[in-house]
């Protein structure tokens, strides 16, 4: 093969997120198919609610579509699979009260999807359980193809990544879903994300605190009280099951008067 197929492929340079795609990949597609039965769940209770599933379709901010009737609720799932170790001394939270939202994305989705709703998945065993109990179900083939994918690169290598992981994750899920936690799901939105990096900007290293480098890296988060100012989705099910999907867009635009400086100079 090395003389074949490996010679024409690029390998692959192993820095930051791509030393591992099974950091970033497998866990979102297991959190996705969670949430998945949830949605399921929620269709038996409210029959005039419905799902699209758009994580095919291109569209980088939304991974489902909740809608009824004409109304729609753009939902982006997320992982939390690493504790953030230095919350309280960075951002003033307790490392198992904090879940990061990516200010960039945020800002994006308020300008395009304004009514986006996160969904973050809380799960700090993830990766050891793929490790543990996915990895090992691959075939002879399924393990080729997983070694070309983790040592080599190319121009469609992201969709190679995508068919694989998703392939492999609805494949073997009916053998795996007993192996991983259930997590609990903590919605919040877009427009709750921003609200609180412009109420407290030292949630949002980079922007309130000096020398951010020094403390940590990667992109520029906003980081949530998950006890605070997030809620369970067993409530946000609750609700659009007894109200349907308005409440919950009501909930998101929910507006307050207030005086706020406005300095002429």
């Amino acid at each position: 093969m090395r003389d074949g197929f490996l010679c024409r492929i690029k390998p692959r340079t192993k820095t930051g997120s791509a030393e591992n795609p099974i950091t970033k990949l497998f866990p979102a597609a297991i959190t996705e198919q969670r949430f998945i039965e949830k949605l399921d769940n929620l269709l038996c209770q409210r029959s005039t609610v419905d799902y699209e599933d758009d994580r095919e379709s291109g569209h980088t901010l939304i991974d489902f579509t909740l809608t009824e009737g004409k109304l729609r609720l753009p939902v982006n799932v997320k992982n939390a699979g690493t504790r953030f170790e230095n919350a309280e001394q960075l951002v003033g939270l307790k490392p198992d009260d904090c879940i990061p939202i990516p200010v960039y994305k945020a800002y994006d989705a308020i300008e395009k999807e304004p009514n986006l709703l996160y969904v973050v998945a809380i799960d700090y065993t993830i990766v050891e359980s793929i490790n543990t109990h996915l990895i090992p179900l691959f075939d002879d083939n399924e393990a080729i193809v997983w070694r070309i994918i983790n040592d080599y690169s190319g121009t469609r290598i992201r969709d190679a990544e995508d068919k694989f992981v998703y392939g492999m994750t609805s494949r073997h899920w009916d053998n795996l879903r007993d192996d991983f936690a259930n997590p609990e799901f903590r919605p919040i939105s877009a427009m709750k994300s921003i609200r609180i990096l412009q109420k407290k900007p030292k949630r949002t290293p980079g922007i309130g605190l000096r020398a951010w480098g020094t403390g940590a890296s990667a992109e520029v988060n906003v980081h949530i009280s998950i006890a605070e100012e997030t809620k369970p989705w067993s409530e946000i099910c609750e609700r659009i099951s007894k109200n349907g999907l308005a409440d919950i867009i009501d909930a998101i635009n929910r507006k307050k008067t207030e005086v706020v400086y406005d300095p002429e100079i």
